[in-house]
């Protein structure tokens, strides 16, 4: 019974997680309207880091060598595959972006396999498949040609994919909020490194950039980042991919509601084929229909 309760409180994070990466699609898009990549990656996840460092210092202070070797190896993942996604948000726009990053529920599963040596089961191959007509009515042009920021954002949800899997296996062996304390770190420090040796300075700090990157900091990174690295402790990766994936159903309707996108029935249907796709892959539909 307790499990259960720690799998339901778990489920319930990783909800409020995606969320809030939901609402991040559009703090994305506007900080990458005024910002360089690593700029805004230096910002969100050192700040990140030092609100990690501040509220939970006890974790940090009492951490492991194997808790620093995990953040470590996420956030070395994280600073790899982020700036995939950023950059795609200079030519593509948030509510395509959120249903696209989807994908990588249908990735889990494979990448499990060749990790973990997990096959996945029939219904991940007719996922994917399904998942690909999505993709189709979502970013190819008319001359069969995939657009380049949709191209990006599937190629960072590829990269985030490992994110999830090597996030699965960490956080059941080390604490993770020491574990997401040196995740930031790590992530911010490289990012540093690399925007003050190829990026120009910012040299004007407008108030809605400002606030885009206060959002991703704070609510992406802090908070949902957080809940999903404690939550995988209780739960699977395919199982955290599929709540999590929920994002992508909000960040869709928060790119056309606040952000203006244009609403169109073509990327409308094929977001809603991704998440069918999605909802195929990991729902139990046997136990489901048994009840």
């Amino acid at each position: 019974m307790e499990d259960k309760k720690k799998m339901l409180m778990a489920d319930l994070a990783l909800l409020l997680a995606a969320a809030c990466w939901g609402g991040g699609f559009v703090a994305g898009d506007i900080a990458a309207e005024n910002f360089a990549p690593f700029f805004i990656m230096a910002v969100r996840f050192t700040g990140a880091a030092l609100f990690m460092g501040l509220l939970f210092r006890r974790h940090v202070k009492n951490s492991t060598k194997e808790d620093r070797k995990a953040g470590m190896i996420l956030g070395s993942l994280l600073f790899v595959a982020q700036p995939f996604q950023i950059i795609a948000l200079k030519y593509t726009t948030p509510s395509k972006q959120a249903f696209l990053l989807a994908t990588y529920v249908i990735l889990v599963p494979f990448l499990s396999w060749l990790v973990l040596h997990k096959r996945p089961r029939v219904k991940a191959f007719i996922a994917g498949g399904l998942a690909l007509v999505g993709i189709g009515l979502i970013s190819l042009s008319g001359s069969l040609g995939i657009q380049l920021g949709d191209g990006l954002t599937l190629l960072f949800s590829l990269l985030y994919s490992f994110v999830i899997v090597a996030t699965g296996i960490f956080a059941k062996k080390v604490n993770p909020l020491a574990m997401s304390f040196y995740q930031y770190l790590t992530t911010g420090v490289l990012s540093i490194v690399t925007t003050l040796l190829f990026e120009e300075n910012a040299a004007v700090f407008p108030m809605a950039g400002v606030g885009a990157l206060v959002y991703l900091m704070t609510i992406n990174t802090v908070v949902a980042y957080t809940l999903q690295n404690v939550a995988q402790r209780y739960t699977t990766d395919t199982h955290s991919a599929v709540l999590i994936s929920t994002e992508s159903v909000i960040g869709y309707f928060c790119g056309v509601v606040l952000y203006g996108d244009p609403f169109t029935p073509r990327v409308l249907a094929g977001g809603l084929i991704v998440f069918s796709a999605v909802l195929l892959s990991v729902v139990e539909w046997e136990k489901i229909l048994k009840k």
